[in-house]
């Protein structure tokens, strides 16, 4: 019983390793977060892709992530904002769009293209939803 109980514990142990190797960010990645970045808290790394990178991060009281490739390259912010601060434009084309949705959160979306838009979180008919409108207020 002891042996299995032994056993047991050193396969664990294995598949944890191997689940926080998985994880791993470069040490490029964490360097270019922490430049751009630097009053994040609570930052938790993900493996996005072969060679992207994703840290989910709390700064100024908003949660937020950022993408970055293996070399350190920012690809994509995502922040949480108030609804109070989203473009009246974003705003009417969503409730045209999805009238009598509630919306749950909003993000606003940059990325390296220079591709700005936001993406509402919302709740319609009982189902939780999400959409990606640009600056215009158009769905995309």
């Amino acid at each position: 019983m002891k042996r299995i109980f032994i056993m047991l514990m050193l396969c664990i142990g294995l598949i944890s390793i191997t689940n926080a190797q998985k994880n791993k960010v470069t040490p490029a990645a964490e360097k270019a977060f922490m430049q751009k970045f630097p009053t994040a808290k609570e930052v938790k790394w993900e493996k996005e892709g072969k060679d992207e990178y994703e840290a989910s991060f709390v700064m100024d009281g908003k949660k937020g992530s950022a993408n970055f490739s293996g070399k350190g390259d920012w690809m994509e912010t995502e922040m949480a904002i108030p609804q109070a601060k989203v473009p009246k434009s974003v705003l009417d084309g969503f409730n045209k769009a999805f009238a009598g949705a509630t919306i749950k959160e909003v993000y606003k979306i940059e990325s390296k293209e220079g591709r700005n838009y936001f993406e509402i979180e919302y709740s319609l008919k009982g189902k939780n939803k999400e959409t990606k409108i640009d600056v215009s207020g158009k769905i995309m």
